[in-house]
């Protein structure tokens, strides 16, 4: 297996990984990613490591992720922090809208950010740090719907028993406390979910 290289190609500069058979895999090497937007580098690494990098094949899996690593720790968070820290209000504020919009599609590509989002958050600006507040508020909601996914599918599977229960207590099948259990078990359940998505 050959280590990542970069190449110049057509001007583009590539980081390329080469696969034991000889397959060829890309990614922009990392003069490109310094010309990025602040925010930009930690997006692609996120976006690479939560829904490409099982894609690659094996033999290079650890390749790409250390090529991420020095992204992250050689650009990506140096980028941001002197972005957020920055004395140029315009600069940041740009900045912070990019970081929401982003927030508002899909939250979780800012998951590497979050320890320097939570720190803008205090920015002398109100206009920045409210941004950064609700940056934080969609990404805490996500969390809390995808915390809560399995319980909604328990509770969709209990309101489907539910009804058989309610067929079974007005035949006389089950009892009174049976009955009163099943709904304690099913208005519990739909209660965390609505307290835990509030």
């Amino acid at each position: 297996m050959q280590k990542g290289k970069e190449y110049n190609m057509e001007g583009n500069q590539m980081k390329v990984f080469v696969t034991k058979d000889k397959s060829v895999f890309q990614l922009a090497d990392k003069e490109s990613i310094k010309q990025w937007n602040p925010e930009m580098p930690l997006i692609f690494i996120g976006y690479i490591r939560d829904t490409r990098l099982e894609d690659y094949p094996k033999d290079i899996q650890n390749d790409v992720e250390e090529y991420l690593e020095e992204i992250l720790e050689d650009i990506a968070i140096p980028k941001l922090i002197e972005a957020l820290k920055s004395d140029d209000v315009e600069r940041k504020l740009k900045v912070a809208k990019n970081l929401k919009e982003i927030s508002s599609n899909d939250p979780d590509q800012l998951k590497i950010a979050l320890p320097h989002i939570k720190d803008a958050v205090d920015d002398p600006n109100k206009e920045i740090s409210k941004l950064m507040k609700s940056i934080l508020k969609d990404y805490e909601r996500k969390q809390k719907r995808k915390r809560t996914a399995k319980k909604r599918a328990k509770l969709r599977k209990l309101r489907n028993e539910m009804d058989e229960v309610d067929m079974a207590f007005a035949n006389g099948e089950i009892s009174d406390d049976e009955y009163l259990k099943k709904q304690k078990d099913y208005l519990r359940l739909k209660r965390e979910i609505q307290e835990e998505e509030a």
